[in-house]
């Protein structure tokens, strides 16, 4: 068959590569995924972030409270001791989401299904980050007292339901409770305080009345209203609803990493301190994508390797039903 003279397109998606001819589509597909992540990600940022090159794990330095006493006249001061601790966090596996599109498809299909695809493996991760430090912070929650250093927070209450019939004003109190027993910890005031719950905890909580029919929390200046859809401002805690609450029996489920695997049943929400829990990050979010002509499809690959742990107990709290 003869074909005639060849034309000169402009293969744009060359960039400043010579020799591959995807390299700016490449860079696209890493740029949707990570917006993706960025986007629905919640729990980044609110720990202890350390990042590692060259290693698996890190070490957090931890102190207790120093003493003040009165001296005399001619005493020698020979210095107090300052109870420490370290905590070593180590890294999870790698955590990956994959797919592979396939020519045809992607020819017949009325939508761009690249950019779909990519958004969702960058959500995909953002809900396992997520749900990951939420299990990091339940379990500082449930650990025992270590020397001076106090125990987590659990508050076990049947009205701290997460759904049907939610008490409001119980989780107002709740919350109230919750910061007495972080103040009695001496955990700082001046750090910030987040909690998550469900998106029916977070309205009973917006719109709980007393019995005059005032607003609780709608009517106090103290306590107004952050993001009408989102967050609200309880007692000075920053209350986020978040759909990867943990809320199952993971003890057995092996799609959980083996550190993270718990009971959470009866978990309906978490409150805590970034100080609560520790992130190492080896590897953020990165992506790949390879051309497999064998198969005429074009596979995709978003991954991280990150790990949480449990630095300093009493700052977080658990609240659950009975």
């Amino acid at each position: 068959m003869a074909f005639g003279d060849s034309s000169q397109p402009a293969r744009f998606g060359y960039g400043q590569s010579a020799v591959d001819d995807r390299n700016l589509f490449l860079k696209a597909f890493s740029g949707e995924v990570l917006t993706a992540f960025t986007e629905r990600v919640i729990m980044r940022g609110m720990s202890r972030e350390q990042t590692l090159l060259g290693a698996k794990s890190a070490q957090f330095p931890k102190t207790w409270k120093a003493t003040a006493e009165y001296m005399s006249a001619g005493q020698e001061l020979l210095g107090n001791d300052i109870d420490t601790g370290e905590v070593t966090i180590t890294v999870d596996g790698k955590l990956v989401a994959h797919t592979a599109i396939y020519d045809l498809d992607a020819k017949m299909s009325h939508f761009d299904v690249t950019a779909e695809f990519s958004a969702e493996l960058g959500r995909a991760l953002a809900r396992v980050y997520d749900k990951n430090v939420l299990r990091a912070i339940i379990a500082a929650a449930r650990t025992a007292a270590d020397g001076p250093f106090p125990a987590g927070n659990v508050i076990t209450d049947a009205a701290l339901l997460s759904s049907g019939a939610i008490d409001g004003e119980a989780w107002i109190d709740a919350i109230r409770d919750a910061n007495i027993a972080l103040f009695g910890k001496d955990v700082p005031e001046d750090k910030p305080r987040y909690m998550v719950v469900s998106r029916a905890v977070l309205d009973a909580l917006k719109y709980a009345k007393d019995v005059n029919g005032r607003y609780l929390i709608l009517n106090r200046n103290e306590g107004a209203v952050a993001d009408q859809l989102d967050t609200l401002i309880v007692d000075g805690v920053k209350v986020m609803a978040l759909r990867t609450i943990p809320a199952a029996d993971d003890t057995a489920d092996i799609t959980v990493y083996s550190k993270y695997r718990a009971n959470y049943s009866t978990t309906t929400g978490v409150l805590w301190v970034p100080d609560a829990v520790g992130t190492v990050i080896v590897e953020d979010v990165n992506m790949e994508t390879t051309r497999d002509i064998r198969r005429q499809e074009d596979f995709m690959v978003a991954k991280m390797a990150v790990g949480h742990g449990t630095l300093r107990p009493e700052c977080a709290v658990e609240f659950k039903t009975s």
